[in-house]
C-alpha cells in the first residue's frame, strides 16, 4: 500500500474519533471561531488566518479571514504536517524549510506562502484536532507576545468547541428528560386507572364486610359478650381505616401522590398500626412498645403506610431463637422530628441498605413477601422530603429513622403549637 503523502500522527484513530465528536465539519458554522481568526489575524499584523481541521483525506478551514475557506486534499495541507509536531511551528520563510518549500501552498500552485505560523488545537484529552494558522505572502518574524497571544487563542478555540459540544450534550440530555417526562406522565396516567380500578375492586367486597361486621357489633349476644363487643369493635375501626386508606390511596394517585399535609399525631399513628397488625404480633409472639411521639406535619394516610410496612418489615424477619421486641421512638430538634423504629431480627448487611429500598427487591426469598414495602417507605419518605436511614440495632437488629423537616411549619402558624 502506497503511503498517503502526508504524516500520520501515531494516535491518529483517537484523534479522527475526537474530532468528529465535535461535528465541526458539517455542524453550524460558529461565529465566535470567526471572531478568533479575525483577532489572530490581527494580533500576528497578517492579512490571513484561518481555523483548519484535518480529517481523514481533507483538510477543512472552517473559519478564515484574508480568503474564502476551502476544502483541499490533506497531502496537501501544510497544517497536516504540524498536526504532528510536538510544538507550534512559527517560519518567516516557509520556502527555505525542507517540509514546505515544494507544498502547493508555497510554491505558487495554490499560494506564495511566505510567513507561517500554526498553533496545534488540542483538545482536552490530548489529541491534536488541526491548527489555529497564521500567513502571509511576505516574510516576517513574530515577538514573543505575539507567539503567546496566538497560543492562547487556539486554547480559545478548543475552548468554543468545547462549549459547543456542551451545548450539545445538554440539548440532547433535555430531550431525554422531556421524553422521560411524557413516558412518566403515560405512566402515572395508567397507575391512576389502574388504582381507580383497584380502589373499585376492593371497596365492593369491603362495604360488604363493614355491613356484616356492623350488624355483627349490634346483636345483644355480642353487645352482653364484653370480649365479643371489643372484637367486633375493632374490627369495625380496622375496616373503617382500610375504607379511609382504599379513598386516600385513589386521591394520592390522581393528584400524584403529593402529600397532603396537616398536623399528624405520631402517637395515634402507632396505635393504629399496632392494632391494625395485632394478629401479626400475637403470631410472632412480639413485644411492642412506643415511646412518647410528637405531633408532625405530614400526610398522615402516608405516614400511618409508612410506620406499617416498618413494623410488618420488622415481624417478618425476626431473629429466630430470640423474642421478637420492637420500640418506636422520636426525638424533637429545632429542624425536624426523627422517627425510629428498632428492632432486634435479623438485620440488614451494609452492603444491602441501599439494595432493600429498591422495588422488589427480596434478600431473603424463603421468608414471604413481595418486596415493595421498604421502597414504598423511600417513596413516603421522598415524597414528605425528608430522610431515611437505615442502621443496626445495637445489641443485633434493624433500626430505621425518618427525619421529618419542621421548615414548612413557618408557613402555617396554625400548626405551630402542633407539638409535643
Amino acid at each position: 500500500m502506497a503511503a498517503p503523502g502526508f504524516p500520520i500522527p501515531p494516535d491518529e484513530a483517537e484523534r479522527l474519533t475526537a474530532l468528529h465528536r465535535y461535528d465541526v465539519l458539517t455542524g453550524t458554522p460558529l461565529p465566535d471561531l470567526h471572531s478568533i481568526v479575525e483577532l489572530a489575524a490581527y494580533l500576528a499584523g497578517v492579512p490571513t488566518a484561518v481555523i483548519n481541521m484535518i480529517d481523514e483525506e481533507t483538510q477543512n478551514q472552517i473559519a478564515a479571514v484574508g480568503f474564502k475557506g476551502l476544502i483541499t486534499p490533506r497531502s496537501d495541507s501544510m497544517c497536516a504536517i504540524t498536526i504532528v509536531e510536538p510544538e507550534p511551528v512559527v517560519l518567516a520563510d516557509a520556502s527555505n524549510d525542507v517540509r514546505f518549500k515544494d507544498n502547493p501552498w508555497v510554491n505558487g500552485k495554490i499560494a506564495d506562502v511566505r510567513f507561517y505560523a500554526s498553533n496545534q488545537l488540542r483538545e482536552p484529552g490530548g489529541h491534536v484536532l488541526g491548527t489555529l494558522c497564521v500567513f502571509d505572502d511576505r516574510v516576517r518574524e513574530l515577538t514573543p507576545e505575539q507567539e503567546e497571544a496566538l497560543e492562547k487563542l487556539s486554547r480559545m478555540v478548543v475552548d468554543v468547541l468545547e462549549l459547543r459540544r456542551h451545548t450539545e450534550l445538554v440539548r440532547e440530555a433535555l430531550a431525554e428528560v422531556r421524553a422521560t417526562g411524557e413516558e412518566l406522565a403515560r405512566s402515572n396516567a395508567a397507575l391512576q386507572e389502574f388504582a381507580g380500578q383497584v380502589s373499585h375492586d376492593l371497596k365492593n367486597p369491603l362495604t360488604g364486610v363493614l355491613g356484616f361486621v356492623a350488624t355483627l357489633a349490634d346483636m345483644p349476644s355480642v353487645q352482653a359478650d364484653p370480649a365479643a363487643r371489643m372484637c367486633a369493635d375493632r374490627a369495625l375501626s380496622s375496616a373503617t381505616r382500610m375504607w379511609r386508606t382504599i379513598d386516600d390511596v385513589l386521591s394520592h394517585a390522581s393528584a400524584g401522590a403529593a402529600p397532603y399535609l396537616t398536623t399528624v399525631p405520631l402517637e395515634e399513628v402507632a396505635d393504629h398500626v399496632i392494632d391494625d397488625v395485632e394478629a401479626a404480633i400475637r403470631s410472632a409472639g412480639a413485644s411492642v412498645t412506643v415511646g412518647k411521639l410528637p405531633t408532625v406535619l405530614g400526610d398522615p394516610t402516608q405516614l400511618r403506610i409508612l410506620l406499617q410496612n416498618v413494623v410488618s418489615n420488622a415481624l417478618k424477619f425476626r431473629e429466630p431463637g430470640r423474642a421478637c421486641r420492637i420500640d418506636i421512638t422520636a426525638d424533637v430538634t429545632d429542624e425536624s422530628w426523627i422517627l425510629r423504629v428498632a428492632d432486634n431480627g435479623i438485620g440488614i448487611a451494609p452492603e444491602d441498605r441501599g439494595r432493600v429500598l429498591e422495588m422488589f427487591t427480596r434478600l431473603r426469598p424463603d421468608i414471604e413477601g413481595s418486596g415493595i414495602g421498604l421502597s414504598t417507605v423511600r417513596r413516603i419518605v421522598t415524597a414528605h422530603h425528608a430522610e431515611l436511614s437505615i442502621d443496626e440495632t445495637p445489641g443485633g437488629g434493624t433500626t430505621i429513622s425518618v427525619t421529618l423537616p419542621r421548615r414548612r411549619q413557618a408557613a402555617a402558624p396554625e400548626l405551630a403549637a402542633a407539638r409535643h
